[in-house]
């Protein structure tokens, strides 16, 4: 598990959308949108074909930065998000991300901590796609995992 400080950066691994994450995506979450599902009208749209779902990339950019030991078992619960979709991420595209520890403050309850984390979601091109921070609980596991400003 990283050792969490304020300025500590990882860099996830790469991850390719496929035609499967956006169907499988929209039927999760009910979100049929032609823009993700429908080729013949996202081949007319300005991007020329199919995108995937901006929270996909989202939940995909928060979960490659889980594997690599960043959050997993010291996450209690997500506290905010904000997020901002400066690109599309088409079918094929391979995304990974930046993501560093922007602040840690101890909460009123001993062994926990209030972390907010700075994610840049960029694809194969390293164009930036998506930015935003993750606001988290996160709880002390073993000892020294996180480390107060």
């Amino acid at each position: 598990m990283i050792e969490l400080r304020p300025g500590t950066t990882v860099t996830t691994p790469g991850r390719t959308i496929g035609e499967g994450d956006i169907s499988l995506f929209a039927g999760l979450v009910g979100d049929f949108t032609p823009i993700h599902v429908d080729d013949v009208f996202a081949s007319a749209s300005p991007h020329g074909a199919r995108i995937a779902h901006g929270p996909l990339t989202l939940a995909t950019a928060i979960g490659m930065a889980t594997q690599t030991g960043m959050f997993g078992p010291r996450v209690i619960g997500l506290v905010n998000l904000n997020w901002d979709f400066m690109g599309v991420v088409r079918i094929g595209d391979t995304i990974r991300s930046t993501v560093t520890v922007e602040t840690l403050r101890p909460t009123s309850k001993p062994g926990r901590s209030l972390g907010t984390f700075r994610f840049e979601v960029f694809n194969q091109d390293k164009a930036v796609v998506h930015r935003g921070t993750m606001t988290v609980v996160l709880r002390d596991v073993g000892g020294a995992e996180v480390a107060e400003a």
